[in-house]
């Protein structure tokens, strides 16, 4: 392809870390059989193994098709895609990350074709296949797999079900992302958003792509309450751009709300949770675990849920589809979700809320979700409830002059939390110091000790002259035999076993939440 030539389809790679993927994901693309130009243009972000060596061989083999775009330093997963995407020049845009690989030589031309045959369409994207295993092995599991030829606005904005190296687009539209998709770690999803303001998502009901999981993917890495923390993120940055469905991004939050919940409850994974949702417009989806919802017919709610209760006794453990950072606790049970928006429905249905009273108890309530566990039926005999605890956390007026700056950003203010896993996250920034750690006092005894070891790029953010580390902690705190109104100094640990307080928590009693 000469320099004039302009390609029908660009495809943009972002790769970091992949020494073991990218070649195969390269070749995936080199292969292709289409009938167009097209080029790939590779944006490698400084990886620390191999990849960049592998991706400038490629670029030097065939420099007709592959396009390199190489920073000196590292400038971050946003960065570097909007680098690439500034760089491509074809009609159409293809995405490929460096760890997934397409599995048809006609995947280029499927699409191009499907563009150019739906001019209503800004986008278009087809099935991937799974794959769990080094080896590269489609498990033989198929996402989407939907029914549908085409997908609306509303669709997508509820959640992304678009696998990432499925989607092609409009080149066009990236002249429509706002500056802060590049700071989000959801671009494709706002870009398959952007997609659908124009017309319908086109669908190709056919899997042309692996996309692999694994522990070092962008997003399979993260634990499932930070993906569901960075979908929260997301809506919010979102929704002043949307006025319009500000109503469906409010009910999206909500059920990222009662996810949160579940996640941060520990709740087993041979449990059903059942989501509250009178609308029917939420897919009843908790990292794997069975779900149903409530209601499926009206007037018949208290049926339907006593029979999803009888039918959660018998079901076989499930798989978590993403792993979590609180431990799970329990054989099993029946979880009723309930996210804000559905209380008043709730309120309204006086059977309903009489069972739940008589039969349940109450196990979480913040401002976005409320959560009943019911014990299963076995033998007459039922489970018996977890205790509770409500958290309040009292700040320092003032940090001592050994900090910088500290927080504790959960436990959620009010929410009524399981005593064996009081979930705790926060950072800590030394003066003059890194520290080490943060742990819970409870007068001369120690009830827990968290390293703070996570990075924060938020931090990093607010604090750009100063070199901050790892400032970030998460932790479970086990309160089960703490009594009602116990309260725990939290306190940052610095070299040398130096302790300094920055902030206090008080547990309560919360089994009447």
């Amino acid at each position: 392809m000469s320099d004039s030539a302009a390609p029908l389809v660009s495809v943009a790679m972002r790769t970091y870390e992949h020494e073991a993927y990218v070649s195969q994901a390269i070749e995936s693309v080199l292969i292709q059989d289409a009938p167009f130009e097209f080029e790939l243009v590779i944006g490698e972000d400084c990886s620390a193994d191999g990849t960049r060596e592998i991706v400038e061989h490629y670029a030097e083999r065939f420099p007709e098709r592959v396009r390199t775009v190489l920073p000196a330093a590292n400038v971050g997963h946003g960065e570097i895609l909007r680098r690439v995407l500034d760089a491509v020049r074809g009609r159409f845009v293809a995405y490929l990350d460096g760890d997934d690989y397409w599995t048809s030589t006609a995947k280029l031309r499927r699409q191009a074709e499907y563009l150019e045959a739906h001019t209503e369409c800004a986008s278009c994207f087809h099935d991937a296949s799974l794959v769990y295993d080094a080896a590269g092995t489609p498990s033989g599991v198929t996402t989407p797999a939907l029914a549908e030829a085409s997908f609306a606005l509303e669709d997508i904005l509820t959640e992304c079900f678009v696998p990432s190296p499925a989607m092609m687009f409009r080149r066009e539209i990236v002249a429509e992302l706002p500056g802060w998709a590049f700071e989000s770690a959801w671009i494709d999803w706002l870009i398959h958003i952007r997609c659908a303001e124009r017309g319908p998502l086109g669908y190709i009901a056919e899997p042309l792509a692996a996309y692999r999981v694994h522990e070092g993917g962008m997003f399979s890495a993260l634990d499932r309450i930070s993906q569901i923390e960075e979908d929260l993120r997301f809506y919010e940055q979102l929704r002043p751009e949307l006025p319009e469905h500000d109503g469906l991004i409010g009910r999206c939050i909500e059920l990222r709300g009662a996810q949160l919940a579940i996640e941060r409850l520990g709740v087993p994974f041979r449990a059903c949770v059942v989501l509250v949702d009178p609308r029917r417009e939420m897919k009843p989806y908790f990292n794997g675990r069975h779900a149903r919802n409530l209601p499926r017919r009206d007037g018949r709610e208290v049926t339907e849920l006593e029979t999803i209760r009888r039918f959660a006794a018998d079901l076989a453990p499930a798989q978590p589809d993403y792993h979590g950072d609180t431990e799970t606790a329990g054989e099993g049970g029946c979880f009723v979700a309930v996210p804000a928006g559905a209380r008043e429905w709730l309120r309204a249905r006086d059977g309903l809320c009489e069972y739940l009273e008589r039969e349940a108890v109450k196990v979480w309530d913040d401002a976005a979700a409320s959560v009943y566990e019911l014990p299963l039926h076995a033998d007459g005999a039922g489970v018996a409830k977890r205790p509770t605890r409500r958290v309040e956390i009292v700040r320092e007026e003032r940090l001592p002059e050994e900090l910088v700056g500290a927080n504790l950003e959960a436990p959620a203010a009010g929410a009524a939390l399981p005593a064996h896993a009081v979930t705790t996250i926060g950072w800590v920034l030394g003066r003059d110091e890194p520290v080490e750690a943060v742990e819970l006092w409870v007068g001369e005894e120690r009830l827990w000790r968290a390293p703070v070891d996570q990075s924060r790029p938020d931090i990093e953010r607010g604090f750009p002259d100063r070199e901050v580390g790892t400032p970030g902690f998460r932790t479970t705190v086990n309160a089960q035999q703490l009594p009602p109104g116990t309260r725990a100094e939290a306190v940052a640990v610095l070299p040398g076993e130096r302790r300094v307080r920055f902030a206090e928590l008080r547990f309560d009693d919360g089994s009447g939440a």
